[in-house]
């Protein structure tokens, strides 16, 4: 289905055979750009919605590439399930249904950008779906540290049962046992288990810090780069940034631009940002993420009226 109102935006259903969905939004690259190889699948971070991303998608396909967004299940967003529910398993789930979707659909070149959370996740699948490169930013690489700096308690320590029913994240209630439990028995924890999930890494490999970072430490990052036995694998700063790649325009802007010269860079098998990007204006970019708010508005109020 596409909504004319959206303009590139192109909504789409994954229906699980536990009657479950996956929402996917489609953003084509703009007809007067030359069209890239790979298709970019954008894995949003921890309470960060697809809508959110409206403006990086926007310089990806003024760049000449098709981009995929989607709401993971059980979190915010489109797809099923509520956040109480979410756990990394759920969210690992969910990218490896969305990757199997577009391979289904005959799609080969596949560039992942994973933002916060969500790159570890990243991290966990990377060497089994077959990507044609990876681009993190503010990337968490040890989960165990960057939950207790963000809740202000390492809650891992606590037995299940001395756990509170719910974590307030962002103002959104995690459910603390469901995603405790998930963390421990699967080992997404620790930094250790990072690195082995990212051990033999043999794909182009961009990671963005931000300066400013309070949740995640650039010396972990580093230590993971280091841990990769592999050429192909680069590290960049965002100067003046924190963990909040959306505290200011000022970052924003600069988030879009880094990780779109990342991804025309690998597109072409570099490492090298030092290429020219298109850059959409100011009123593009505005615009763009009000229609798509709208769309977004205007699925969730069909979604109550079918609840």
């Amino acid at each position: 289905m596409k909504d004319e109102s959206s303009f590139f935006t192109i909504d789409h259903i994954i229906e699980l055979e536990n009657g479950q969905s996956i929402r996917v939004w489609e953003t084509p690259p703009k007809n007067d750009t030359h069209k890239k190889n790979s298709t970019i699948v954008i894995a949003a971070g921890f309470a960060r919605r697809m809508d959110h991303f409206a403006g990086l998608a926007e310089y990806l396909s003024s760049n000449g590439f098709r981009v995929i967004r989607y709401d993971s299940l059980h979190h915010v967003g489109l797809s099923s399930g509520q956040i109480d529910e979410f756990s990394m398993s759920i969210g690992k789930h969910s990218l490896l249904i969305v990757v199997g979707w577009l391979r289904a659909k005959g799609i080969q070149n596949l560039g992942i950008i994973a933002a916060s959370l969500s790159a570890r996740i990243a991290y966990e699948v990377i060497n089994d779906i077959d990507a044609s490169f990876l681009i993190t930013a503010v990337g968490v690489v040890n989960l165990r540290d960057t939950l207790e700096k963000a809740l202000k308690y390492d809650y891992l320590q606590l037995s299940i049962d001395e756990l509170p029913d719910d974590l307030d994240f962002e103002g959104h209630n995690l459910g603390s046992k469901v995603f405790v439990t998930d963390c421990l028995k699967n080992e997404w924890d620790t930094l250790g288990s990072t690195f082995m999930a990212v051990q033999g890494l043999n794909i182009p490999f961009i990671a963005f810090t931000a300066n400013d970072d309070s949740w995640v430490n650039q010396s972990d990052v580093e230590e993971l780069i280091d841990n990769i036995d592999s050429t192909q694998c680069k590290l960049y700063s965002l100067i003046g940034s924190s963990h909040d790649l959306g505290e200011n325009l000022v970052v924003l802007r600069n988030f879009y631009e880094s990780v779109t010269r990342a991804a025309v860079a690998l597109d072409k098998g570099s490492l090298d940002l030092d290429i020219e990007i298109v850059e959409p204006g100011f009123e593009d970019l505005t615009s763009t993420t009000v229609k798509e708010r709208r769309l977004r508005n205007k699925i969730e109020n069909e979604l109550l009226e079918l609840a």
